[in-house]
């Protein structure tokens, strides 16, 4: 076999040649089709995301892209294959692509000729009108957005400049949305107008499904916007009308919950979003019935916040501690973190029964285990419960509060907390004492009408008895004269130990609850002044060693 000679009759084929670049023809456009898709995708997809603020998604937005990819090689390649067998299965057949588009092209009338130009003319026209309609809805969202920048008050001072900031470049952001958002319709309704004149197949319904989409998400972006917004101008009115007036603590605790409620609403409004998106989507429309039950669970959240914020001003009310000029209420600083913890507990609970009532949960066999599970747990932890009923008997015999000063055991100090199950001490030395309840047998507490500060006083047998009771007596009168917390004359005891070599003293001075360790280093700094000077006035006589004992009842 010639091999030149079969080289030479192909070449020679001028039919076999025409179909080959009809071949090279199509499988050129799907490659430009596939790359312009491509990138059109990934890129408006990124974009897409930094316009509506989804940049936290952008790990998704990733794996997506890596799909799209995937997608568009695959699609492309076997869209290849089957142009060429196509072609290959044409030429077979005889056919040559010159005749069959020279016979179509003897078809066409000037009627299919006018007709094109028509579509042309309408196209042209159609992208012409929307060309227009977006400038001018450019312009009025500009003259729009210079309005409200005018319109809003501008507060002087220093501390709201940055809320006004904030506030204009959220604005800002709102308006840059509504216009990108306008540029997109633009191009999708002329995308809609084509497939309208042009009758392309379902490509007016691809359109108007992408046009409900991005109305749904620009309109869940815009609200964002708009809440964050809206909150900074409520927190700076509620900063000058309720900051200084009878509401101020309400407002106090109010404030801290805007941002949670930012948090809320935006969450609501992308639970919304997506609930409305997917009921465009038939196979995955029944997942829309849960987003307004989810939103309905978000509000009673949140509701259940304000609710424990403002009960625990009422609370504090009630016992007074918000009176600067009311002393401190032991007991109200005791009772009220219990009560405002055993509220937020019922509360949470309630709340939780609720939201799951609402998400279609029968919460009834709930509650019933729920008093199984409490039976059963209360059987297995009866030192838990012990430490609960013997703190309730602490609380409600009134044996101490926040801040006496107690005796438990090994442990001495200030109380720093009670609770239902446990009791904080502190001691001088900065220690924390945690002791459970339960475990309380007896309790020494100094803070109840008064205590006693006693100071024992050791001397030698050979010193002037009488004259040493003389000076423990007017270091009492010193100490009555030079300190409030003193309610009584310091009483002198007399002698209480006696050994061959010592004799021991003993002064009881009656004081404030939880100050007799204080007094007793005053009495004892008073007893050395009143030693001093008599050491000054008889200065030949040796000065007698003595040493200083304490203890408190």
């Amino acid at each position: 076999m010639n091999v030149h000679a079969f080289v030479t009759d192909i070449l020679s084929d001028e039919r076999l040649l025409g179909n080959l670049v009809a071949i090279h023809i199509g499988l050129g456009l799907v490659l430009i089709v596939s790359i312009l898709i491509r990138n059109a995708v990934l890129a408006g997809g990124g974009r897409v995301l930094r316009w509506f603020g989804l940049d936290r998604v952008e790990g998704v937005s990733d794996e997506a892209a890596r799909t799209v990819r995937s997608l568009t090689f695959w699609s492309a390649l076997l869209a290849m294959l089957a142009i060429i067998a196509g072609g290959i299965a044409y030429h077979g057949y005889g056919r040559d692509v010159r005749l069959d588009v020279l016979e179509w092209v003897k078809t066409l009338t000037a009627a299919d000729l006018m007709g094109w130009a028509w579509i042309g003319a309408k196209l042209v026209l159609l992208a012409l009108g929307l060309f227009l309609v977006h400038r001018m809805a450019a312009r009025i969202l500009v003259r729009a957005e210079s309005s409200l920048q005018r319109a809003l008050p501008d507060d002087a001072e220093e501390d709201l400049r940055t809320t006004n900031a904030a506030r204009e470049q959220s604005l800002r952001q709102w308006f840059v949305m509504l216009r990108r958002f306008t540029s997109v319709v633009a191009m999708l309704a002329w995308c809609w107008g084509l497939g309208r004149i042009t009758n392309l197949p379902r490509i007016d319904v691809a359109v108007a499904f992408c046009i409900r989409i991005l109305t749904i998400c620009c309109v869940a972006r815009l609200l964002v916007l708009a809440s964050r917004t809206i909150s900074r101008g409520l927190a700076s009115l509620g900063e000058r009308r309720l900051s200084n007036g009878k509401f101020r603590r309400y407002w106090e605790r109010v404030t801290r919950l805007f941002p949670f409620g930012e948090k809320c609403f935006e969450a609501a409004v992308v639970i919304s979003a997506a609930s409305l998106v997917t009921r465009e989507l038939e196979w995955i429309a029944f997942v829309a019935i849960f987003g307004p039950r989810i939103v309905q669970c978000i509000g009673l959240f949140f509701m259940t916040r304000v609710l424990i914020e403002l009960a625990s001003v009422m609370l504090h009310e009630a016992f007074g501690l918000h009176d600067e000029r009311r002393a401190a209420d032991q007991k109200g600083q005791t009772l009220v973190p219990l009560v405002q913890s055993i509220l937020q507990y019922v509360m949470y609970f309630g709340c939780a029964v609720v939201m799951l009532g609402v998400l279609g949960v029968d919460t009834g066999p709930i509650l019933a285990g729920a008093g199984i599970l409490g039976l059963a747990g209360g059987l297995g932890a009866q030192s838990l419960i012990t430490d609960v009923v013997s703190g309730f008997f602490i609380l409600f015999e009134n044996q101490y509060l926040v801040g006496d000063v107690v005796q438990i055991g090994d442990a001495s100090g200030r109380v720093e907390a009670v609770s239902i199950r446990l009791t904080q001490i502190r001691d001088e030395s900065g220690k924390l004492h945690i002791i459970p309840n339960g475990q309380i047998k007896s309790v020494v507490n100094y803070s109840k009408s008064y205590v006693n500060a006693v100071v024992d006083l050791k001397v030698p047998t050979s010193s002037d008895l009488e004259q040493t009771l003389r000076d423990m007596t007017e270091a009492g009168r010193r100490l009555k004269a030079a300190r409030r917390e003193v309610l009584a004359e310091t009483e002198v005891k007399g002698l209480v130990e006696l050994t061959p070599g010592d004799m021991t003293l003993r002064a009881v001075t009656r004081v404030a609850p939880g100050t007799h360790a204080i007094m007793q280093n005053e009495y004892r700094r008073f007893l050395k002044e009143v030693f001093d000077e008599n050491s000054a006035k008889a200065a030949k006589l040796p000065q007698p060693k003595m040493s200083l004992l304490a203890n408190a009842s």
